[in-house]
């Protein structure tokens, strides 16, 4: 009887321990692509992006991007670089970006030399797979995928 008032008072000794989980955070590098539709203009961009800061609420990215547009009569090419934020704690983030723009080639050249995004990203933190959508300059209303590492 002794034997076993003994055993169980240990193993409520040993559950009873504080344990600390530290979260799962992102992953700091990102490579993913983005199709995008603003009436007769279509883009498709591709990016590379990297984690700066992060807690678990809030996290900081640099971002390159290189596209493409077309228009009625006119199609040329773009580069792109973006700083950002993430906000959210689970897999919904509303994602905020703006950076200087550059056209390679084509007629935009005198348009807005900016970019700037508003968005919606699914990820999970500690999860490889990014979906994304929302509005942006020069992507207009866009839909992407990619992944992270």
């Amino acid at each position: 009887m002794i034997t076993i008032t003994i055993l169980l008072s240990s193993t409520s000794i040993v559950y009873s321990q504080k344990e600390s989980i530290k979260d799962a955070g992102f992953y700091k590098n990102a490579i993913y692509g983005n199709v995008g539709i603003g009436g007769l203009y279509l883009t498709a961009t591709g990016y590379y992006e990297r984690i700066i800061t992060q807690n678990s609420k809030v996290l900081s990215f640099v971002k390159v991007g290189f596209g493409g547009y077309s228009t009625w009569g006119d199609e040329g090419n773009y580069i792109l670089g973006q700083f950002g934020i993430l906000s959210g704690a689970n897999k919904h983030h509303l994602e905020l970006g703006a950076g200087p723009r550059l056209i390679v080639n084509g007629g935009m050249q005198g348009y807005l030399p900016f970019t700037a995004t508003i968005g919606w990203r699914i990820q999970e933190p500690g999860g490889n797979f990014i979906f994304r959508m929302g509005v942006s300059w020069p992507e207009a209303v866009y839909i992407g995928l990619g992944f992270s590492f």
